[in-house]
């Protein structure tokens, strides 16, 4: 857990900022959804508006990536590419390469549960693509909380990588 980027105060990640413990909020308009998350009190859009990924993407990775989304019925389908190397793809451990592909599906399947699936695409790290599927469910009486890494870090300096035995 030495490496863990949150430890070292750095957003989780796109798919580890959704499939993590944090709270999250789904806000919506025509053009764009955004997903505002109280772990590190950051944020992801999604372009649903025909927004391409920028040719320069690649040059310009980001923790979130760059993500473009389209409707197939009641079914949104997020392509997600650039996300900068280091974060994490779950709370423990799993890393990938900048060539990280992601593609998500966010379904509504009852009024309080919304049906969250991931394919990692990785050909450095993985022989073969996979998917993650997991519920997400509605929290009620509930609000974001204020979350500044380095205001309580009391860990950091305790951070210590695992020795290998060879």
């Amino acid at each position: 857990m030495a490496k863990n980027p949150n430890g070292f105060c750095l957003p989780p990640g796109p798919s580890r900022a959704i499939t993590g413990p944090s709270p999250f909020y789904v806000v919506q308009n025509e053009k764009t959804v955004a997903i505002l998350f109280e772990n590190h009190f950051n944020y992801r859009l999604i372009y649903t508006d025909g927004t391409k990924h920028p040719e320069d993407i690649m040059e310009y990775p980001a923790f979130m990536g760059h993500s473009v989304g389209r409707w197939e019925g009641d079914t949104l389908v997020v392509d997600t590419i650039g996300i900068k190397e280091g974060t994490w793809l779950d709370s423990n451990g799993l890393e990938h390469s900048d060539k990280l592909h992601l593609t998500e599906r966010f379904r509504k399947t009852s009024p309080d549960i919304i049906q969250y699936s991931v394919t990692y695409d990785d050909p450095v790290f993985f022989t073969k693509p996979w998917t993650l599927i997991v519920d997400l469910k509605r929290l009620t009486n509930t609000r974001l909380i204020e979350y500044v890494c380095m205001e309580n870090e009391k860990d950091l300096k305790r951070l210590q990588p695992t020795p290998r035995q060879q």
